[in-house]
């Protein structure tokens, strides 16, 4: 799965886009998420690498993230990521996670919007991410999809098929929108043939949102 990880990032990158409202959809006023320190971004366009990242561990294993707000498991030691991403509203700070097993790729992206969405718009929003991630990104279909609430989290559990280049792929995940303002995307990208409900069953039902 490594020569995929370039497209599976951008898969994370693709469906920040297909939630962001339109020019032509003003959000409602909120405070702007909290800038980077300028130490701490990449140019437009590249990647960062988490400088303290250490050699990876392998087996399942418990990742928290402070800034994420959340918690994970993971089937091996995770690469942190992040790229900043110009869209309709200002630019966004994505941050990934990503932990490679055998061919499958698990992903955790989150990203803070500029400003919030209307209650009424969440739902659109949730679900123009899901359609954008299995639609837009893998050019495939959505198999089935589900509202869920994750405590007071609106999401929607998914899953889909499509292409990783020429490779027929299967994708499960949830996406959620928390506070009105913070995306979050919980994938599991593998080739169909490789593809494991029980392990992308374990890492979906593992996150959580922390306060």
């Amino acid at each position: 799965m490594k020569k995929y990880l370039s497209f599976v990032v951008s898969l994370i990158l693709f469906t920040v886009s297909a939630c962001t409202p339109s020019k032509s959809e003003p959000a409602s006023s909120s405070k702007s998420a909290s800038p980077s320190n300028s130490s701490d971004k990449a140019k437009d366009g590249e990647l960062k690498t988490d400088s303290k990242s250490e050699p990876a561990a392998t087996g399942w294993q418990d990742y928290s993230s402070g800034t994420g707000k959340f918690s994970v498991q993971m089937p091996n030691k995770p690469q942190e990521l992040s790229q900043e991403q110009k869209t309709d509203v200002g630019e966004v700070k994505i941050n990934m996670v990503l932990s490679e097993s055998n061919t499958s790729a698990y992903m955790v992206g989150y990203n803070d919007y500029p400003a919030k969405f209307t209650d009424s718009e969440i739902p659109i929003r949730v679900t123009q991410a899901v359609k954008g991630f299995v639609t837009g990104s893998i050019k495939g279909e959505i198999k089935s999809s589900k509202e869920f609430k994750l405590g007071e989290t609106p999401c929607i559990d998914f899953e889909g098929s499509g292409k990783i280049q020429s490779t027929d792929a299967s994708a499960k995940g949830r996406i959620c929108i928390a506070d009105n303002i913070r995306l979050y995307q919980v994938v599991v990208v593998a080739p169909s043939d490789k593809f494991s409900n029980a392990d992308a069953d374990r890492f979906i039902a593992s996150f959580k949102i922390n306060k």
